[in-house]
């Protein structure tokens, strides 16, 4: 059966039985290796992005564990929404996707570059040739052209797809074996992977980086008072209306990382069309295989989206706690001011998240 996207797959299959995720973010203006197929779906896509990325680049992998319900798992370029990879792909500005694909001409070895991103795909197939590499456009049934594919949900809007040919994939391992065991094992690897994989790193450390001119949330400042120290007010998070039947705000600047961090948490990424990739993937700690693994989850996607978008916060404890009977995910956020030495640090924030997103009143 063909999953309409991760909620569906989520729901019937279980991480660490059926599937893994591997995810290792990267800071600032970062290029990302993605292997959205990989494991027993498209081998050996998870071990070429991990190799492309090296020991400290951004990478990511969606791993079949299971070979006899593997191609069950491959959801479509266009509708793969895993949230770690959705965030991971949002805050690249390149973005480079691995696919494998059967042969379309008996025994070719040839890899089909696709992707909006023109820059990164005339590099590769550039770097592709120059190493002794057949390239080759690659047909409109899969290429990674749409707006949709998650090769180009980057900051740029543009990224680059590889399909690899399974004749070329077999080439990179020893007697061609593609099975789990064999490319487990990087003694398997032939020249040829390393050369491929080589060329695709030399064509990335060409590309430019662009930087991303989104702004963060704008806040209402007040004018200097006589002793000349600026004073800021912000409307509280949640919205509510205070006693005055005004919107309620607060110039407490202690109130509004609070608020801020409870925002970040309570968003799911993609909500906030201006900033896609604003948020935390909260509900997703719902699929989790039990509540260690949940809680591991939202503690690393809650310290990456703080430290992405609130510098100015330090995180001492995150605690999640899951209640599958109805469907939500409360995750207290214990943090304080890193700009003001000694700070207390017991200011705390629980926010409450439904499986659909939607941001529930809980307990301050």
């Amino acid at each position: 059966m063909a999953y309409q996207n991760f909620r569906y797959l989520a729901a019937d299959k279980i991480l660490g039985i059926d599937y893994d995720i591997k995810n290792r973010y990267g800071t600032g203006t970062y290029l990302l290796h993605a292997a959205i197929h990989g494991g027993g779906i498209e081998p050996p896509t998870s071990q070429l992005a991990a190799y492309a990325a090296g020991d400290a680049g951004a990478w990511y992998s969606f791993e079949a564990l299971n070979d006899l319900t593997a191609a069950s798992l491959a959801l479509s370029s266009t509708a793969f929404d895993e949230p770690f990879c959705v965030v991971n792909t949002g805050n690249s500005t390149r973005t480079v996707v691995w696919h494998g694909v059967e042969n379309q001409r008996e025994n070719e070895q040839v890899a089909y570059v696709s992707g909006a991103d023109s820059v990164l795909t005339s590099l590769i197939i550039q770097e592709l040739s120059a190493a002794g590499f057949e390239t080759d456009r690659a047909p409109v049934s899969y290429a990674g052209d749409a707006p949709q594919n998650i090769c180009n949900r980057n900051r740029m809007r543009a990224g680059a797809q590889l399909d690899l040919s399974l004749s070329l994939r077999k080439s990179f391992y020893a007697n061609g074996d593609l099975s789990a065991a064999a490319i487990a094992h990087p003694d398997n690897r032939q020249p040829a992977f390393f050369a491929f994989g080589d060329a695709i790193r030399r064509a990335c450390a060409l590309v430019p980086l662009e930087t991303d001119t989104d702004d963060v949330p704008p806040v209402i400042t007040q004018p200097r008072t006589p002793d000349d120290q600026a004073v800021s007010i912000a409307i509280r998070t949640p919205f509510a209306i205070d006693h005055s039947g005004g919107v309620s705000a607060t110039t407490d600047e202690r109130e509004q990382l609070l608020d801020r961090v409870h925002a970040l948490v309570g968003t799911l990424p993609g909500e906030r069309v201006m900033r896609a990739t604003y948020g935390v993937p909260t509900s997703a700690a719902l699929f989790a295989i039990n509540a260690e693994v949940a809680n591991d989850q939202l503690q690393r996607a809650v310290m990456d989206a703080v430290a992405e978008f609130e510098p100015s916060a330090v995180v001492s404890a995150i605690v999640a706690d899951v209640n599958e009977a109805v469907g939500a995910v409360n995750v207290n956020v214990q943090v304080s001011r890193a700009d003001v030495p000694g700070a207390e640090r017991d200011n705390t924030r629980t926010v409450g998240v439904l499986v659909g997103g939607t941001v529930i009143s809980t307990p301050e």
